[in-house]
């Protein structure tokens, strides 16, 4: 058994790494055919030596030079041939056989001359039978027999008469004085052409060390010939008939909720964390001393073993009665005020609008500038300004200092005169408040645009390494030096957003500034989106070679090699427009090109970059650049997933950076939205009836006051309704419940009362946007290790190919596994977070209640380990959910193949079939045994 099973899963593994993609490049394409000639050269000439000659899968052996006295002798030879085993005298079973044997082992006859050979034809009881036991008239080569000798009855064996233009098979003697040659014929291949007879159903596996070959019949069928019906396939049907009876029953166990009999039978009150439509007013909810309500939190179990009456009374206003209340359940609504209020719908719309024009917008001027700019030596130069997000740093980051400076001045002014403080401070804003709960919602968006733009550094230095080896001149560490220092100025970018999010009803020129500065900044990410986004990797080659001829300047300067050398090196050849510069452009442009259609091996030299060239450097214009690149990379060796389904690049750079503008037009429309309502806010400062009405900070606890027109902070009802808990009858029809209720209740439950903090929603935010930007880069680049992995593997799995009798791999494409890998696995991790979100929100409030089962309480932990383990929770978050990611990628990605490969060769699904099922089989009725024992007799109600 376990020899079996390990040469199942052997041949499996094989046929899975002998998968071939359309995205191996030329060059591996090539070795594997010429792997795969020689590998066929070798088995030939292996098996048949000289002057043993291959045709259809049998050796051929012309014994002219050790002819024979008779047509036994002949036959004998055959058998004991020193040097080719199995052989024997020569059965002719086609035309094509028949004439192979006539023009190339033999040859064809000239003149007068005539040669008779002996073959395997001999005269049994009245009937001429081949030596392989085949009569010769249901054989084609019967058109070739001529018996002139009828009457004489001692011509018992057959020859092979050639003579000029005519071959003929007739009689002769079987003994003659004379010597005849003749011909052996060994079959290596039993299995060519289908000559084995296996039926439709089988499939003709040679077995060389007994010479011979079986028919391996698929599990539903057996014999000889594969015509039988298989008792071993109709018990694998059986057995599969009964796993899936057993899983329909243990999916009816599971719903089985009752403790004493087996009904079905429904709890009669639901609980929802949501309060109820009925009890909106807050005035209409009965307040509870506080002896109540610890005595509700202390024991949290009495709130769903009280009573209906109990319920009625702790959770029912005094006036309105839940049996009363008319107001239907509006699920959607609900949902609705839970997540949204209206003015934040309205600016979600309005962004998501926004996004789908700016998308447009990309996508068409990108395919306008690839049609109409003509010179791309403009286009390097503008786009250099936006290498490392120049333009982005000049322009909006002296606007973020200004705002952060006027910031502190005018908050430290503020404070050091309002408060009468007697020692002067200067005041630092707050970018980011954990404690406060006021724009959450918004601190998390500007968290995904910041993450975003920390994802493409990220990705410049990790999964474009080998890029920023072959263009930089000044090391790796500076380079990550580099990339620190871009982290720092994306910070101070949006340092002024934070600060200004976090204050509440400031200056109204803070607001102006933030909103011009966002905008701007939306603008110019537009304009990078248009213009560069395409050709990064070909400025990246242009700012080297530009390095590279002031560092040939410099050094040809310096030393005065030669006169030539100098001459090379004039003042003219400071102009970008010079020949040298223009033919080494082109040409390293070339060998990049080169680099990214067939991973070939780059050497910068002297002379190769500085080789003079013809082409003018106005030449080199995105339409040529565009062409060569088509040209060089060959759609289907391309290492993308999207350019194998034809989709155009401009769609996805824009499809990648949808949640960043997404994220981008709502903080500029709700910057913009906070500076109207300041605007609207100043112009009735005047009015005293809105200044009576003091609004409170939501992050100060306070205890309101009942007779005050005070508006109750968010905290308030936080701490009032954290733990109550709202019922309502079950209808009994069931089409009040809808499948998107049910199916959200399972993986999220919202809740009015709870909010979650800034950092958990930051986590969740990064965590959102890192899983789509790995989805991006793995469709981009993930036939990139696929390759990698088969230049490794494809050699040596051709060497063992001769091991295994397998079927020759085909070649098909990977890409909708890739991408169903893909998709699949971004799915299952949405959903892991609101996992994540909906066991955070039991776990804090289990802790709000001193219930700690599933985490540990806080005396568990010293002060500092306390607060490193909360400062080292997001990176360990992170950290996991990449390797989880990457994880259940690469099995799901698998479970594709194999799937692929298994419907391929059905003979796998087979053999694994023939395992497993009865394995299946044993142990669901075992459990189910188990289970019904347990009910039925070793339990009492």
């Amino acid at each position: 058994m376990f020899q079996r099973i390990f040469y199942l899963i052997s041949i499996f593994f094989l046929i899975i790494n002998n998968v071939q993609t359309t995205s191996i490049t030329k060059r591996s394409h090539e070795a594997f055919h010429v792997l795969k000639q020689a590998k066929e050269k070798v088995k030939h000439g292996i098996q048949c030596l000289p002057p043993s000659k291959y045709f259809a899968g049998s050796c051929y052996t012309y014994m002219k030079t050790l002819p024979a006295s008779s047509w036994e002798r002949a036959y004998n030879n055959c058998l004991s041939l020193p040097m080719i085993k199995d052989a024997s005298l020569l059965a002719i079973e086609s035309i094509n056989e028949y004439e192979f044997i006539e023009r190339e082992l033999i040859g064809l006859k000239s003149g007068s001359e005539s040669v008779s050979v002996y073959i395997g034809l001999r005269k049994i009881n009245n009937t001429w039978l081949w030596s392989n036991g085949i009569p010769l008239k249901e054989t084609p080569v019967y058109r070739f027999w001529v018996d002139n000798n009828r009457d004489i009855l001692a011509y018992d064996c057959g020859i092979l008469w050639l003579a000029r233009n005519t071959s003929v098979i007739t009689p002769a003697p079987c003994v003659e004085q004379a010597l005849r040659p003749y011909v052996c014929k060994q079959i290596i291949d039993r299995c060519y052409n289908h000559s084995s007879n296996c039926g439709k159903y089988g499939k003709c596996i040679n077995l060389p060390l007994i010479n011979s070959h079986k028919c391996q019949c698929r599990f539903f069928y057996t014999g000889d010939q594969c015509e039988k019906w298989s008792s071993q396939g109709l018990q694998v049907i059986i057995g599969g008939v009964i796993i899936v009876i057993a899983f329909i029953v243990l999916y009816i166990i599971n719903f089985d909720r009752s403790e004493d009999s087996w009904s079905f039978r429904k709890s009669t009150y639901e609980q929802y964390q949501i309060v109820s439509m009925c009890a909106r007013n807050q005035s209409n909810f009965t307040r509870q001393s506080s002896k109540n309500v610890d005595h509700v939190i202390s024991n949290s179990h009495l709130i769903n073993s009280s009573t209906p009456k109990e319920k009625h009374h702790r959770y029912t206003s005094s006036s309105i009665q839940l049996d009363e209340c008319k107001l239907q359940y509006s699920f959607f609504l609900n949902i609705r005020n839970l997540f949204f209020k209206q003015k934040r719908f309205i600016l979600i719309i309005l962004s998501i609008i926004l996004t789908i024009v700016i998308c447009m917008i990309i996508i068409n001027a990108q395919n306008y500038i690839k049609k109409i700019l003509s010179y791309s030596t403009r286009l390097f130069q503008f786009c250099i300004l936006y290498e490392n997000n120049y333009y982005h740093n000049l322009l909006t980051l002296p606007i973020a200092l200004v705002i952060i400076l006027l910031i502190i001045i005018n908050q430290t002014r503020k404070e050091y005169y309002q408060l009468n403080k007697e020692k002067f401070s200067i005041y630092i804003p707050i970018p980011f408040n954990p404690f406060s709960k006021i724009n959450r919602f918004d601190t998390m968006i500007l968290c995904g645009i910041v993450s975003h733009e920390i994802l493409e550094i990220i990705e410049e230095i990790f999964l474009k390494t080998t890029q920023i080896k072959l263009l930089t001149i000044t090391g790796p560490l500076f380079d990550l030096i580099r990339q620190i220092g871009l982290i720092i100025i994306i910070g101070l970018r949006y340092y002024p957003i934070y600060s200004i999010i976090e204050i509440s009803h400031d200056n109204i020129l803070y607001y102006i500034l933030c909103s011009f500065y966002m905008w701007l900044d939306l603008i110019l990410r537009i304009f990078e989106q248009v213009f560069c986004i395409n050709i990064n990797s070909l400025i990246r080659t242009w700012k080297k070679f530009e390095q590279f001829k002031n560092e040939l300047n410099t050094k040809y300067e310096s030393n005065s090699l030669t006169m030539t050398t100098s001459t090379m090196f004039m003042p003219e050849y400071e102009d970008i427009h010079s020949e040298v510069f223009r033919g080494g452009f082109h040409h390293r442009i070339r060998d990049r090109l080169s680099f990214r259609g067939t991973k070939s091996i780059i050497t910068t030299t002297i002379a190769s970059t500085i080789q003079p060239s013809s082409i003018s450097l106005h030449s080199l214009n995105w339409s040529s650049i565009d062409l060569n690149i088509s040209m060089l990379i060959h759609h289907n060796n391309s290492q993308s997933t999207f350019d194998q389904f034809g989709i155009d690049h401009s769609i996805i750079c824009v499809l990648k950076y949808a949640p960043y503008y997404l994220c981008l037009t709502y903080i500029c429309f709700r910057l913009t939205y906070l500076l109207i309502i300041n605007i609207y806010h100043l112009f009735l400062s005047c009015d005293n009836k809105t200044n009576l009405i003091k609004k409170s900070l939501k992050h100060i606890y306070h205890k309101p006051i009942n007779s005050s027109r005070e508006i109750l902070s968010n905290e308030y009802y936080y701490v009032r309704h954290l733990f109550k808990k709202s019922f309502k009858i079950l209808i009994k029809n069931p089409k009040k419940y809808s499948l998107f209720k049910i199916l959200l209740y399972k993986i999220y439950r919202p809740n009015k009362y709870f909010y979650y903090s800034k950092q958990i929603l930051n986590i969740y935010m990064i965590a959102f946007m890192l899983i789509y930007y790995l989805t991006f880069n793995i469709l981009q680049n993930g036939f990139n290790l696929i390759e990698k992995f088969y230049s490794f593997t494809l050699i040596p799995l051709l060497i063992l190919y001769d091991e295994f009798d397998l079927p020759e791999p085909k070649l098909f494409n990977l890409k909708y596994e890739m991408i169903f890998a893909c998709l699949l696995t971004a799915i299952i991790y949405f959903i892991q977070l609101l996992f994540g979100m909906k066991n955070y929100q039991k776990h804090m409030l289990d802790a709000y209640k001193g219930i700690f089962i599933d985490i540990p309480p806080r005396s568990a932990f010293k002060n500092i380990r306390f607060m490193s383990k909360n400062i080292h929770y997001p990176g360990y978050c992170i950290a996991y959910l990449i390797i989880g990611y990457i994880i259940i990628g690469n099995i799901l990605f698998f479970i594709f193949i194999t799937l692929h490969v298994l419907f391929k060769h059905l003979f796998l699904i087979e053999e694994f079939a023939k395992i497993f099922i009865p394995i299946l089989v044993i142990y669901l009725i075992t459990f189910i045994i188990q289970w019904f024992l347990s009910r039925t007799f070793f339990l009492q109600k």
